[in-house]
């Protein structure tokens, strides 16, 4: 019998549950972020995992539900990076801005495999076929709208205080975010030049760049 988790929520099943469905997750990205989501079946994923179909099927259905819930967990952890930041009350908005494209970048390279998945717009179209999908999919872009809101909830209140420039500050916030969620093009995990060090390196520098950018 499967649990179907079409929902993509994987955050509200127990440990045990939680920790299966993850290991799946994990080898569905990896799959998908290699061969794209056409081109990858439910054997390829099997194959990453080394595990039968049966194990896959137990927890999601279809290649679609594997898809929505990457999807889903990139969003959560995203939200989980940024908001400790955007909540401060200590820091400027500059200050604030900068820890949370800092921790921002962090999470892609981090999350390096769900990176490419989670940025393919197009293919949602593609999971999202199938009976009761269309509340999942509703439930990522509601994400992504509370995503790109708390930016920019720190943009507005940089703008009020004249600590960044007066412009279209949705503008702004979406020019922030291609420039960081673009990494998905370029960044390489796992290379000779990649290592903890160098990846706080590289989400300094954006940051900065984010911020320098916004500037008053």
């Amino acid at each position: 019998m499967t649990n179907g988790f079409g929902n993509g929520r994987i955050s509200e099943l127990d440990p045990k549950k939680r920790a299966n469905a993850g290991e799946i997750l994990d080898a569905a990205a990896k799959a998908f972020s290699e061969r794209g989501y056409a081109a990858t079946s439910i054997d390829d994923v099997a194959d990453v995992l080394g595990c039968t179909k049966g194990r896959i099927y137990h927890y999601f259905r279809t290649k679609g539900d594997l898809f929505i819930g990457i999807h889903h967990q990139a969003l959560e952890w995203a939200l989980e990076a940024i908001e400790p930041a955007a909540d401060r009350t200590d820091l400027g908005p500059a200050e604030q801005l900068r820890e949370m494209v800092h921790q921002h970048a962090m999470h892609l390279m981090n999350r390096a495999t769900y990176m490419g998945p989670a940025q393919h717009h197009i293919e949602m179209g593609l999971a999202s076929e199938g009976r009761h999908k269309g509340d999942a999919i509703a439930r990522i872009f509601e994400m992504r709208r509370r995503f790109e809101a708390r930016y920019v909830e720190v943009m507005a209140a940089g703008i009020a205080a004249g600590v960044f420039r007066d412009a279209d500050v949705n503008l702004l916030v979406k020019a922030i975010l291609g420039t960081v969620n673009w990494m998905h093009v370029w960044f390489q995990p796992d290379t000779p030049q990649d290592s903890p060090a160098e990846r706080q390196r590289i989400a300094a520098e954006i940051a900065e760049y984010a911020v320098r950018g916004v500037l008053a």
